[in-house]
Formats: C-alpha cells, sequence, structure tokens
C-alpha cells in the first residue's frame, strides 16, 4: 500500500462518507445510544459530530425510533444574534426557550406526519401530516420562526417585561406551543420515539448576552420536552468552553449536570487511528497486519516512542490525530514509515494548531494571536519549562509591552494579575501544571485531561505549541 495515497477521512464528521466504516466504540456512545445523557459536552474536535452521527445511524435502524436532526446554519445564527431587537428588550432565555420549543415540535410533527402513515394516535397524525404538507416535509428556518414570533410578540408589547405577569402564558400563546405539544405527546404516548439530536450550536455564537440566552433557552426547552413523554429524548451537543459560560449565567446549573463529557485516552486516539489504517488496508487488498499503526508509522520519533509522540503533540482530540497523520503521509513515498517525515511535519502542524487554537477562543480573548506573536519572537529559544519567577517575569513583559487593546486583557495587565493569565492560559491548553514529585512521580496536568486545581509552581508549553513559538527542545 502506498502510504501517501492513505485516506484518512475528512476532517468534518458530517462530511466523511466513511466515518461509520471505521468509527470507534467508546463508553460515551453506549451511555448515549442508552440514553442516560442529554447533553453531549467535548472541546472543539473532540468528536461531538462523530458521535451524532453514529448515534442517528444506530436510531434509525431501530425500529419505532424516529430521529430529528437539527443543526442551525452559521448565517441563521448570526442573524438572530445581530437582531436589534433582542439588544431592546426581547433577547431573553424565555423567549428563546419558547421560539425552540416551536421549531423542535414543528420539525418533529413535520418527520413523523411525513413517515408515520396510519400509525399511533389517529387525530394528531393528521395534525401532524397536515403540518407535513404545509412545510413541504421540513419545518421553517430557525430564523424564520424567531422572527414570526418576535413580530408577534412586539404587536403586544414594546418589549418582553412589558408582558408583565402574564409572560409566560402569552409567549405560548404567540408561538402555538399548547397545540403542538398536545398532538406531539399525543403521538409519543401512543408509541412513536422521537429522538430530537440539536448541532452546530457553536456556529456563529460569539459570548454574547443574546447568543448566550439563546442557548439557554434551548437547553430549558430540552428538559421540558423531554418531560412531556419518556419517549421524547434530545440530545445537545455543546462545546466545552461554551457549556461552562452558560452554567456560570444561568440559576439552574444543577439541572444540567449530568453530561457526557467527551474524553479520549491515548489507548482509544491510537485504536482511531488503527482503525483508519485497517479501512484503508482491505480498501487497497492488502493482508491485515497484527500491529496496523507500525505500518504506516515509525516505531520511534528520536528517542521517544511513536504513539506517544504523536498523541503528547494534540490536546488529546482525534482532529488533531488525523490532522497530522494526513500531514506526514501525504509527504512520504512508497510502503514504508519514515521517522524523519514524520519529524519534520511538527513545526508546521504546531503552527496550525496554535493558529486553530486563537480561532477556538476569538470570542472569549480577543487578540491571543497578537500575545503569541509577541511570545515567539520576544522569547526566542527560551525554555518550554518554566518556574514560577520565570513565567511571571515574561508575563510582566507581555502585559507592558504586547499591544493587545482587549478589554480582558487589559483589565489583566492593569492589575498585573499573573495568576488570572496563567489560568486563561491552562484553560485553553496552552500551558500544563508541572508537578514536582509525589505518589507516581512528577506530571504535568492539562485542563484537557485531569481534574485538577493548578499552583503553578512550575509550568509547561504543551508539546503541540513549542515548536509554534519557537522554544528550545531541552526540558531546562
Amino acid at each position: 500500500m502506498e502510504l501517501n495515497s492513505i485516506l484518512w477521512g475528512d476532517d468534518s464528521a458530517e462530511k466523511d462518507e466513511n466515518l461509520l466504516s471505521y468509527f470507534v466504540d467508546t463508553d460515551s456512545y453506549g451511555r448515549l445510544l442508552r440514553k442516560s445523557k442529554f447533553l453531549v459536552v467535548g472541546r472543539k474536535g473532540s468528536g461531538k459530530s462523530a458521535l451524532r452521527k453514529k448515534l442517528a445511524n444506530s436510531f434509525d435502524q431501530q425500529k419505532g425510533i424516529h430521529v430529528v436532526n437539527i443543526t442551525p446554519s452559521y448565517s441563521s445564527i448570526r442573524n438572530i444574534v445581530n437582531e436589534e431587537s433582542f439588544s431592546e428588550g426581547f433577547g431573553e432565555e424565555i423567549f428563546f426557550q419558547h421560539s425552540w420549543l416551536r421549531q423542535i415540535m414543528l420539525d418533529s410533527l413535520s418527520l413523523l406526519g411525513h413517515k408515520a402513515k396510519g400509525k399511533y394516535t389517529s387525530d394528531s397524525m393528521e395534525f401532524a401530516r397536515g403540518i407535513s404538507v404545509e412545510l413541504n416535509r421540513t419545518s421553517k428556518d430557525l430564523v424564520e420562526n424567531i422572527s414570526d414570533i418576535l413580530t408577534r410578540v412586539k404587536v403586544k408589547a414594546g418589549k418582553l417585561g412589558d408582558l408583565g405577569l402574564q409572560l409566560e402564558r402569552e409567549l405560548r400563546a404567540v408561538a402555538e406551543v399548547d397545540a403542538l405539544e398536545h398532538h406531539l405527546r399525543s403521538i409519543a404516548e401512543s408509541g412513536a420515539e422521537i429522538v430530537i439530536m440539536v448541532d452546530d450550536l457553536d456556529l456563529g455564537w460569539d459570548n454574547s448576552d443574546v447568543s448566550n440566552n439563546m442557548l439557554l433557552g434551548l437547553l430549558a426547552a430540552s428538559s421540558y420536552l423531554m418531560a412531556l413523554s419518556r419517549n421524547i429524548h434530545v440530545f445537545v451537543y455543546l462545546r466545552e468552553d461554551v457549556y461552562s459560560i452558560l452554567m456560570s449565567r444561568t440559576q439552574h446549573s444543577d439541572k444540567y449536570r449530568n453530561i457526557e463529557r467527551i474524553r479520549w485516552s491515548k489507548a482509544s486516539l491510537v485504536n482511531l487511528i488503527e482503525r483508519r489504517i485497517i479501512f484503508n488496508m482491505k480498501q487497497s487488498g492488502e493482508e491485515l497486519s497484527d500491529r496496523p499503526f507500525l505500518k504506516v508509522f515509525p516505531e520511534t520519533v528520536g528517542t521517544h516512542n511513536t504513539d506517544n509522540w504523536l498523541v503528547e503533540r494534540t490536546l488529546s482530540r482525534p482532529r488533531e490525530l488525523i490532522q497530522m497523520a494526513r500531514f506526514y503521509t501525504e509527504g512520504l513515498h512508497g510502503d514504508k514509515p519514515d521517522s524523519e517525515t514524520l519529524k519534520a511535519c511538527e513545526p508546521t502542524y504546531s503552527s496550525w494548531k496554535l493558529d486553530d487554537l486563537c480561532t477556538e477562543y476569538s470570542n472569549q480573548y480577543p487578540n491571543l494571536s497578537t500575545i503569541f506573536s509577541f511570545w515567539k519572537t520576544r522569547f526566542f529559544r527560551n525554555k518550554y519549562h518554566l518556574k514560577r519567577e520565570e513565567v511571571d517575569e515574561m508575563l510582566f513583559q507581555i502585559f507592558t509591552e504586547a499591544e493587545v487593546n482587549q478589554s480582558w486583557f487589559n483589565d489583566i495587565a492593569d492589575q498585573a494579575d499573573f495568576e488570572s493569565f496563567l489560568h486563561i492560559l491552562y484553560e485553553i491548553g496552552f500551558i500544563g501544571d508541572f508537578v514536582q514529585g509525589g505518589q507516581g512521580g512528577s506530571k504535568t496536568f492539562f485542563s484537557y485531561s485531569d481534574r485538577h486545581e493548578p499552583r503553578f509552581e512550575e509550568v509547561q508549553i504543551h508539546p503541540c505549541f513549542r515548536k509554534s513559538v519557537n522554544t528550545v527542545e531541552r526540558m531546562r
């Protein structure tokens, strides 16, 4: 097998036509298949959409289960977030809760009306079939539904608060929740199982009050729908940083703690790579190997085992590992692994990942790229392992010399708050907290893998980013 011909799959699970052929069954998948959770939380690139695709396929194959997929587009969410009316008194969680209830119930009834054909409660199925015909088998876009509700509410009030004690009743009436709820519950109680999956919610999200209230409204609507019938289940897929922000902004965070948090071990990440290698070997008609990983990758890179070396250069996310593997094999010629080719990928890959990190957190911490540009020039050939006094000196230079000009940064810099800045670098995964000695020896903790309260007595720049900020390879 020519190694540069390996197809590793698309970075986007939705576009990967072979995903189900090499999907790795995990404990998370098993729990979600049993519908024991409704919130699926993971960092960008951790496999949330892959899980959704596999679950949707599994549920579709079960008799009597109807899967409703809701994935708002980037433009839809941006249009909602930028609507002036929401910043002027309509962008409250309760408004979005009823908007989501209408959207989800219309989508569900439309699908049931198209597919069910004569099953379940007859009156409610006639209602669902009517919706299916009226909406041509799909509900209106989220923007259209929200616009309809917003227009009707505006007729009744100048601001949402002007509706007073009748607020929820008016919103239910405007969104036509009572009728939709009655028929959806009747169909569910007569035997139809409805699984609703809502994903791609970070597209267009900007950490504004409106965008956060829109997502909190979705969580409230999802809890409400699942309380209607045991045959209705909602899965909401959220980025981990978005979930944390939402929990800090609601009084009902205790209702949303039973989450499925996606975590990958080294073994599961290597398994993910091997499954894709095996798929390619079968496609090319090659005899399968006992150690498929070593058919593609060298056993060692320098003094490190390659599997350790690769996984250490990710933030334990499949997308990063796949990107590295693809970049490596595209540079090969023939059917033999090559450690020098793999090692040569690291600088470019590291730069990609630092750019991606800045983009991932651009809503919470805009202009991160300016800080890292300063870091890699001002601290050129610096160590990656730093004692607290060393890192404080570096941060002082960043605070006084880097031109970031963003409120989040200025507030920290004005106070010379090194601790808060280190917590941000730790949270996003740029640094780890190195703990000397103790049971099990020294260890570096990273935010994405362990429950840990960092002390920052010593820190290490993550291996993924060391090349991009021009550190030296030695530890001390």
